[in-house]
């Protein structure tokens, strides 16, 4: 498996009706006919996409690196959120995005940085002039701090930790 150090989330720059009532899959199939065909790409760029349901899909395989930011794309996985047209890097993440998304995208979140260490949370607008993913992630992100038990432990904290339960085993047994 390829070393992961940031998550960076992205929007399809789609209405919020786009193909309303067709199924993620078929959403999906057309973003990657996007890429590939449109772009020349070899694949879809997003290794997961989020429909307006919630609804997570599988896009380009995790273990692969992603098309998604051009020069950011080794050490990273790509999230898009369906939506995202006419949006602002400015605007709120309810402006263009629904309750279900971001249940979704939290969990998702919270999941690869439990399974990655992952700690960097961004957007695509940080690393290029564009309003994609229609908000700022860092501050999104904080708005709800997931629980320190999400928190990936580092050597060093799992040292003081162990360090901290000794210490206070040793002098609740004096004492």
């Amino acid at each position: 498996m390829r070393p992961i150090n940031e998550i960076i989330v992205h929007c399809t720059a789609t209405r919020a009706d786009w193909w309303a009532g067709k199924r993620t899959s078929e959403k999906v199939a057309e973003i990657k006919r996007w890429h590939v065909q449109d772009r020349g790409w070899n694949d879809i760029g997003y290794h997961y996409l989020i429909d307006r349901d919630g609804t997570v899909a599988n896009g380009r395989p995790i273990e692969k690196i992603g098309a998604h930011v051009a020069g950011h794309n080794t050490g990273t996985i790509g999230i898009s959120l369906f939506g995202g047209h006419g949006s602002a890097e400015t605007d709120q993440f309810a402006d263009h995005f629904t309750q279900a998304q971001e249940k979704s995208l939290r969990k998702l979140i919270a999941d690869l940085r439990k399974r990655f260490g992952v700690v960097k949370i961004t957007g695509h607008n940080q690393y290029a002039a564009k309003a994609c993913p229609g908000f700022n992630v860092p501050d999104w992100f904080r708005a709800v701090s997931p629980p320190l038990d999400h928190v990936p432990v580092t050597a060093t904290h799992s040292f003081w930790a162990v360090l901290v339960k000794v210490f206070a085993n040793l002098f609740l047994r004096k004492y």
